[in-house]
């Protein structure tokens, strides 16, 4: 039988961030272990100057051999300590957790082959997908199953052969034998919050260079950034370097960028392996100020307009920024959604024309078909938006 220590060296030398966790078969079961963690320099100071334990530097980077083996070998273990999977850009994995009897029977119907046997459920490990992943509760998530769970980024998942009071953590399948999220249906994926953030443009107008308190607010700038980061517009060290030439142009000099960078770093750097690091920004800054200079975003409010009242109007917004298969997804959808309420034919191509959908004529067709047959198709149009976090009404 391996020893504990066995396994969180397998899976440090997988690649794996892992942290400790209580196995205590008490109220702290499967909770981070904070003795473990306050003793191999995982802490801060609170507010009453306490030193409490934290494992959000675990998110970013994977623990040394020597901190491991002191979780694992130390007297902590005889009173029960467990090794979790912190998941997300950091181990390369998401786990879709499938809880209770419920989950189970799920998982049987998805004919998905679980990786790990848990106390009560089954965990199945997914490569993680190239943007950020939320940790969701499908009990607390509008259209999720309510006995699936996701664990992403910042979150973290009990690894075998931990032992918690509802019973031990066992391997099912080879933890190589990983499947990406495009293994599950487009439906279920929108459920889970499993598909890119859509990305609204951000447009400013031309102007004067802006001084002093006329200058675009910088967490607007930021907010940019971080809105092409996620929505898959280009990588840390590309966006960053958008970034430091868009302060640059509108009047930042380089110690307020290399400030405005290490709020970028701290928000993007962990969630992808290797992490991204203050270092590699200020090396973009630096190239980014020796850059031609270009417009700077103008000092004029941009009025906002208030937000789409209905769902069809709310995909016509982001429609330019969907890929080709979500264009031809969105407007099925649509096409689907107005055939249920007797729209007409003529009404819906029309739109979808107007929209920008080049096969709107052929999509109303099967769609209007599918409908007069009773083929409803994966998922609804609310959830396709939903799962894209565009809000209307």
């Amino acid at each position: 039988m391996k020893a504990l220590l066995e396994y969180g060296t397998e899976y440090l030398n997988r690649g794996w961030s892992i942290l400790p966790v209580f196995a205590t078969g008490d109220e702290y079961d499967k909770n981070p272990h904070t003795v473990l963690l306050i003793a191999t320099g995982y802490s801060r100071r609170d507010e009453e100057d306490k030193l409490r334990g934290i494992w959000k530097p675990l998110q970013e980077k994977a623990p040394t051999p020597e901190q491991v083996r002191r979780w694992l070998t130390g007297p902590e273990v005889r009173r029960g300590v467990g090794i979790a999977l912190v998941t997300g850009q950091v181990s390369g994995r998401i786990v879709m957790d499938f809880d209770g009897e419920e989950g189970r029977a799920f998982a049987r119907e998805l004919g998905v082959c679980p990786h790990v046997r848990t106390g009560g459920g089954y965990h199945l490990h997914l490569k993680a997908p190239p943007f950020p992943v939320r940790n969701m509760v499908g009990k607390a998530t509008k259209g999720a199953p309510d006995c699936v769970d996701i664990r992403g980024d910042g979150g973290n998942a009990v690894l075998p052969p931990t032992r918690t009071r509802k019973g031990e953590y066992v391997w099912l399948r080879d933890p190589d034998d990983i499947d990406p999220i495009e293994s599950l249906s487009t439906e279920l994926r929108e459920a889970l919050g499993l598909v890119p953030p859509v990305v609204r443009p951000v447009m400013g107008s031309a102007g004067p260079l802006p001084e002093g308190k006329n200058r675009v607010n910088a967490q607007r700038i930021l907010d940019w950034a971080l809105e092409l980061y996620h929505g898959g517009a280009g990588g840390r060290n590309d966006v960053g370097n958008r970034l430091a030439w868009t302060l640059f142009n509108n009047g930042y000099d380089m110690r307020e960028v290399r400030q405005i960078g290490e709020r970028y770093v701290e928000q993007v750097g962990h969630l992808q392996f290797p992490a991204y690091t203050l270092d590699e920004f200020y090396a973009t800054a630096r190239s980014a100020e020796k850059a031609p200079r270009g417009r700077p975003w103008g000092q004029k409010k941009i009025s906002s307009s208030p937000p789409p009242r209905t769902a069809a109007q709310a995909l016509e917004d982001i429609y330019a920024q969907l890929s080709p298969e979500e264009q031809q997804r969105g407007a099925a959808l649509l096409a689907y959604t107005w055939a249920s309420e007797g729209r007409p034919v003529e009404q819906t191509v029309t739109y979808l024309r107007l929209v920008g959908h080049q096969q709107a004529a052929q999509t109303v067709r099967s769609s209007y078909v599918a409908y007069e047959q009773g083929r409803k198709p994966e998922g609804t149009l609310e959830g396709f938006l939903a799962a894209r976090r565009v809000k209307y009404g």
